[in-house]
């Protein structure tokens, strides 16, 4: 068996924890700027049909009384990393899918406990010490039990045995189905697909060659068959940031601070987790919506100058004049025990860095700053 939690409305129920005055107001959680998507909105909101991805501004004419919260990133990993831990004190093996939604495998567990209860507890118990709202799906797989939670919500359990599973998913809306989105369902309905029946029916051969070689996965899912298995959480790959601008950009000088301030963010994260940088990558999106990246194989290392160097080098390379709708910065980590480039280590800067590191832990990250960011 397969759990499958999902915090409710999570960034507004984390704003309501900190502002009690939020409770029962319609709240949506994003951005600003014209530019902005809805990261969460709450239930009274949802029902003017304002949903996660919606742009700011069509959200706001669906539902102009609606309070905009541009809420701050580090409240939410708090309240997330608390639900992390309780899952990881409790549960056998557990994925962290998102920062808000976790599977748990419970395999072999029925033969000790009534795994029903025991996801009943473990949810009252995730309510009781963070005072978060949260919902559960419990099924034979991965997908079963992710559509569950779904409709469990808000603040619901719903567990669907073995036996059951056909009869749940036949009658729902075949875009229910993880992986099927908006892109595939002008041409699911010219097929008559509109329900999961329509698509488990649906000859399994016609379905791949109208979509392409992985639509199997998807006509398997129809079918209630899901042999993904949970994946216990292991080291990042990766650290990456970027930055949408409200106007596009074209002036250097400020995009090359952006991303001096990004490097300085990304190697103080490096240096917490006490991982070392292999490659630093920089990313460019057009107006238009056209990406670019280029990155730049280096020795690791955590210090900040030699992250920051290299991503204004290629900055350089890269930059044209361009007008720029965002710029982003990406560090690959090396997972093994490694330690800073002898050649390039000065003892004087690895202190200060920790030194600084220690002032951003006390005052915050933006206490002390590259000189650049001054000009």
């Amino acid at each position: 068996m397969i759990l499958h939690l999902d915090l409710d409305t999570f960034f507004v129920s984390v704003e309501r924890l900190l502002n009690p005055e939020l409770i029962g107001k319609p709240v949506i959680c994003g951005g600003l700027s014209d530019r902005s998507v809805v990261s969460t909105a709450s239930y009274e909101v949802r029902k003017f049909g304002v949903h996660s991805g919606m742009s700011m501004p069509k959200a706001l004419k669906l539902c102009p009384q609606a309070i905009v919260i541009q809420g701050e990133r580090k409240n939410y990993c708090h309240y997330s990393n608390l639900v992390t831990q309780i899952i990881k004190d409790n549960a056998p093996c557990y994925q962290q899918m998102s920062i808000d939604e976790f599977f748990i495998d419970l395999a072999g567990m029925e033969r000790f406990f009534d795994i029903l209860k025991w996801s009943h507890d473990l949810r009252m118990k995730i309510i009781n010490e963070t005072s978060l709202p949260i919902s559960f799906g419990l099924s034979v797989n991965k997908t079963v039990a992710k559509i569950a939670s779904g409709k469990a919500k808000p603040m619901g359990e719903l567990f669907i045995p073995k036996e059951k599973v056909q009869d749940f998913l036949d009658p729902l809306p075949v875009n229910k189905i993880p992986g099927i989105g908006d892109a595939m369902m002008p041409r699911l309905r010219q097929l008559g697909i509109l329900t999961v029946k329509d698509l488990r029916l649906f000859p399994k051969g016609l379905f791949i060659r109208e979509f392409r070689p992985s639509a199997e996965v998807l006509w398997l899912k129809a079918c209630g068959i899901d042999n993904s298995k949970v994946v216990p959480e292991r080291d990042p790959k990766s650290l990456s940031t970027e930055t949408t601008f409200e106007t596009d950009v074209f002036d250097p000088v400020f995009l090359q601070d952006t991303l001096l301030f990004m490097a300085d963010n990304l190697s103080y994260r490096l240096r917490k987790q006490g991982k070392k940088c292999t490659t630093v990558a920089v990313k460019f999106k057009y107006p238009t919506f056209q990406t670019q990246e280029k990155q730049k194989a280096i020795s690791p290392t955590d210090f900040t100058g030699t992250i920051a160097d290299t991503a204004i080098t290629l900055f350089k390379t890269m930059y044209k004049g361009q007008l720029l709708r965002l710029i982003g910065l990406r560090l690959n980590i090396s997972n093994l025990e490694t330690q800073n480039d002898l050649f390039s280590f000065n003892p004087k800067k690895d202190k200060l860095e920790r030194t600084i590191d220690n002032l951003k832990d006390k005052f915050g990250k933006e206490v002390v700053m590259h000189g650049n960011y001054l000009s």
